[in-house]
């Protein structure tokens, strides 16, 4: 397989946040993905109606260019909606098509509404968002190699801004998983985690505190997660299609499809319910941006207080109050391509074969939403930055409004993968004193490893690596496409502190980095077993070329034993053609080992959505077990009834023994498997 499997962390704050201010969508001159339109409008009013069109015509060209099935837009001024559209399909099929009220998971952009409903239970009185989270939960622990009892510091404010220190995923429910779980086991497994740094003093963008936080909430209103963000925000915001609740969303028929290669389905069930579990539809999304837009208010009706959705908006510690970062649930910076930079707030969601967009402007009354039912496709912050950018560009009512604004300095979006200041000091005292065995102990952990994503170890890539240089340990991390070194403590016999606060633990059978789950790896067959493949695939070489000469001296002079009757004539000749495709596949399955040997770790993959040649690649060895089984058979029968001469019958046996060698290691590898669909 030419790509990584699934990504490691795909519903991370990631492509929807990090990718916009890397690619200086938000910091720099942001060009639209259509050219500007040289027919301007008659007046303000159809500035929007000019927009709409050209991006109706270009929509379905972009869905065809880069392969998404379905796609949904809503585009939204704080008074009304100004588009709300269904392009596509729900399914990769072609079956029913996309329309405003067809649900989509959003994957991330559901900590925002999870934020947002712990603020209005705050604001009732339910919650305090600076008390600790033991006041909600009095048994929750977590594991911290920098200070005893971190749970007694962690607060809701730091749950919901990503600052208590939480690693991204949980060893129970999370993105590789390949079943969800239940979201209460999912939540009882962050104890089980280690935090990346000290409570407080840096940034990690991570699902678990947004789970954990969706849990406080759960608790303290007495009812499933899934019941109580209902009450509490889809019911009153009014957005009838939106849920948490996975048997709602198993029942709706007009639901999407996620599509992600080369997996043909998707999990549908997301285990971080509070973090990634929302499903909603563009019409409902519409809503949703009007209440922000409207500091917490629609239709004339008040469901936030300003002063709790001004604390939603607003950056917190370690840089309290900054113009860019992340806020609560949300992430804010400036649009800094015109002198007036207006607000700009953002989140977006990926995984499980979804992508969606979430930006809005809100001295500009304006906001838009993307979902798509893909994760394979380049759209994600480009579409619908551009149609804003457009609607900014265009004279008309939102090109006087961002006029109307004075100019503002421009702001340096940070760095949201930065570690904490004094990391390196952190790291540092946490290791633990030297015991003299740690020599012996490291070179038991040496060795490659990979991180399963959804049952499949990826074949293609460089493996994770435990290696010891020089006396010091360190983790060779293949996250990103390529190795990255870290240079690792020992905080505890068989746990290391990374350079960058992550945790690797190679205590437990099951050996886990940043939470998700390790697997050793050989990274190709033993010595012997190449012994075994080796001789196989001469043997079956050999046997091709005796096969070629046997068939050049049968037409250059028949022998005695073509004048025997025609039925063992017959069958001589199925046992001679089953006998030459059987050496073919066995030459065939040994060279695609060779060609990728991490083949013998990942197992059988051909019930993947692969290209055609890969699927057929990946079914030899089922094709070598079932010709081998019939040769084996046929070779036998003409042992016995003495079809050919005895050096003959030897080589039929010779190969037959090779193909069945061959056979049981294909089998031990988990090769060996059917997934046509």
């Amino acid at each position: 397989m030419g790509t990584n499997v699934v990504s490691r962390a795909s519903c991370r704050l990631g492509k929807a946040l990090r990718g916009a201010l890397a690619a200086g969508l938000l910091l720099g001159s942001a060009t639209s993905i259509v050219p500007l339109g040289s027919a301007l409008p008659a007046s303000a009013a159809d500035a929007p109606a000019t927009v709409i069109a050209r991006y109706q015509e270009l929509i379905p060209q972009l869905m065809a260019e880069q392969g998404v099935p379905g796609l949904a837009v809503a585009l939204v001024d704080r008074e009304r909606a100004l588009w709300v559209e269904g392009f596509g399909y729900r399914d990769h099929q072609g079956g029913a098509p996309v329309t405003a009220d067809t649900i989509f998971s959003i994957q991330s952009i559901s900590k925002l509404f999870t934020a947002t409903a712990v603020l209005r239970a705050v604001a009732a009185g339910r919650l305090d968002l600076d008390e600790p989270i033991t006041t909600y939960l009095p048994r929750f622990t977590v594991r911290s190699a920098f200070e005893a009892h971190p749970e007694r510091k962690i607060t809701l404010r730091m749950l919901l801004s990503h600052t208590a220190g939480f690693i991204h995923e949980a060893p129970v429910g999370n993105n590789n998983d390949l079943e969800p779980g239940d979201f209460d086991s999912h939540v009882r497994s962050i104890s089980d985690t280690w935090l990346r740094f000290p409570v407080g003093s840096g940034y990690a963008y991570s699902n678990l505190g947004i789970d954990l936080a969706g849990y406080i909430l759960q608790v303290v209103e007495g009812k499933p997660f899934a019941a109580a963000m209902r009450d509490s925000l889809l019911g009153p915001l009014r957005m009838a299609h939106s849920t948490f609740d996975r048997a709602v969303i198993r029942s709706n028929d007009n639901r999407a499809v996620g599509h992600v290669q080369p997996f043909p389905e998707p999990m549908l069930d997301v285990p971080m319910t509070a973090a990634g579990g929302l499903y909603t539809s563009a019409e409902d999304m519409t809503r949703f941006l009007r209440f922000q837009l409207d500091d917490g208010s629609i239709d004339g009706r008040a469901v936030l207080d300003p002063k709790p959705m001004e604390e939603l908006r607003t950056v917190r510690a370690p840089k309290v109050g900054a113009p860019s970062g992340y806020a609560l649930g949300v992430l804010r910076t400036r649009w800094n391509r015109w002198d007036e930079r207006p607000d700009l707030f953002t989140h977006g969601g990926g995984g499980f074969g979804f992508i969606s967009d979430l930006w809005w402007l809100p001295q500009l009354r304006l906001g838009i939403a993307i979902l798509t039912n893909s994760q394979d496709h380049q759209l994600q912050q480009d579409l619908a930055l551009s149609i804003l950018r457009d609607l900014l560009t265009e004279p008309g009512a939102y090109r006087d409004r961002l006029l109307a604004l004075p100019p503002r300095p421009p702001v340096v979006d940070p760095d949201l993968s930065e570690p904490p200041a004094g990391m390196a000091n952190f790291v540092a005292d946490a290791a633990m004193p030297t015991t003299g065995d740690e020599a012996t102990r490291w070179a038991t952990y040496s060795g490659s490893y990979r991180t399963p994503a959804w049952g499949v170890l990826p074949p293609t890539g460089l493996p994770d690596r435990f290696v010891v240089d020089g006396g010091v340990p360190y983790f060779e991390d293949n996250a990103t496409g390529s190795l990255v070194r870290h240079r690792l403590v020992e905080v505890a016999p068989g746990v290391f502190l990374a350079d960058n606060g992550e945790t690797l633990d190679l205590r437990d059978p099951v050996p886990r980095w940043q939470g998700l789950r390790l697997v050793r790896v050989a990274g190709g067959p033993a010595l012997w077993q190449w012994g075994v493949l080796g001789t196989a695939a001469l043997l079956g070489a050999a046997w091709l070329v005796g096969a070629a000469v046997r068939e050049v001296r049968r037409h250059v002079s028949r022998s005695a034993s073509d004048q025997q009757p025609s039925a063992s004539r017959r069958w001589r000749r199925i046992a001679a053609l089953a006998a030459l495709f059987t050496a073919v596949l066995t030459l065939g399955n040994a060279v695609r080992i060779a060609r990728m040997p991490t083949l013998v770790d990942s197992g059988f993959l051909g019930w993947l959505d692969l290209p055609a040649a890969e699927r057929l690649a990946a079914h030899l060895p089922l094709a070598l077990a079932a010709l081998g089984a019939c040769t084996l058979v046929l070779v036998a029968a003409g042992w016995v009834l003495h079809w050919w001469s005895r050096a003959l019958r030897l080589q039929y046996a010779v190969l037959a023994i090779a193909s069945v060698a061959v056979v049981a290691q294909l089998a031990a590898w988990q090769l060996i498997g059917w997934g046509v669909s």
